[in-house]
């Protein structure tokens, strides 16, 4: 009897715990409710990429041809996601500056472009409140034309960035990407092999969220 009522009371110890009175419970589930439900935000801006390629050389110093592209980027970033929230990123770039061994080069075509899309987790913190820091690690891709071949990149990238709550509902981003790459899944896999690969991007945007509300912010709102 005594291990019944002991039983009994640590059961009831453990329910008051986990269940406790601010708790509210769903009628259909019977679960507690999520109060910091998910959601997305949506961030965007423009975009400075640095595309690095090197031919290594026996005789000689290596081959060295460099890209530099501007453009805009979008990205899709999830909030309250347990165990960790994700980051999608889209970008689309036009080289405007190309390079060999230091040596400017002029596209033979108008129409050149890339594509670049980068996946992963990221974590968040803040600095008293007023600068938030985001790091991101994940898978990256790239699809760039160029006047000899159609380049396909793969490989790991990683960003950091900081955010600026400027308003209640704005907030400045200020991001930095590096990328290690694969170069050899296009079609100049067999002509021009390429040994290494890497890339850097630079970007300034901005988002506008009613759902991710700055409580800390430069310009305080009326309310």
């Amino acid at each position: 009897m005594k291990k019944i009522i002991l039983a009994l009371f640590v059961f009831l110890a453990f329910n008051s715990f986990i269940f406790s009175d601010d708790e509210v419970l769903n009628p259909k589930t019977g679960f507690p409710e999520i109060k910091n439900k998910p959601f997305v935000v949506f961030n965007e801006g423009v975009s400075f990429a640095q595309i690095t390629r090197i031919e290594k050389q026996t005789e000689r110093s290596n081959f060295v041809r460099e890209n530099y592209l501007v453009g805009a980027y979008f990205e899709m970033q999830t909030e309250n996601m347990k165990p960790v929230n994700s980051l999608i990123k889209l970008s689309a770039y036009y080289p405007f500056h190309n390079t060999f061994n230091g040596m400017k080069q002029y596209p033979k075509q108008v129409i050149l472009y890339a594509f670049d899309l980068f996946a992963g987790p990221i974590f968040q913190a803040d600095m008293w409140n007023y600068v938030h820091i985001n790091f991101a690690t994940g898978l990256h891709y790239m699809y760039q034309l160029t006047d000899e071949y159609h380049m396909n990149y793969l490989g790991l990238g990683f960003a950091a960035g900081l955010g600026l709550p400027i308003a209640s509902r704005w907030t400045i981003l200020l991001n930095g990407f590096f990328s290690a790459d694969y170069p050899n899944l296009g079609t100049n896999k067999n002509i021009q092999p390429f040994d290494i690969a890497w890339q850097y991007h630079v970007d300034f945007g901005i988002r506008y969220s009613k759902k991710k509300i700055n409580k800390y912010a430069y310009i305080r709102s009326k309310d």
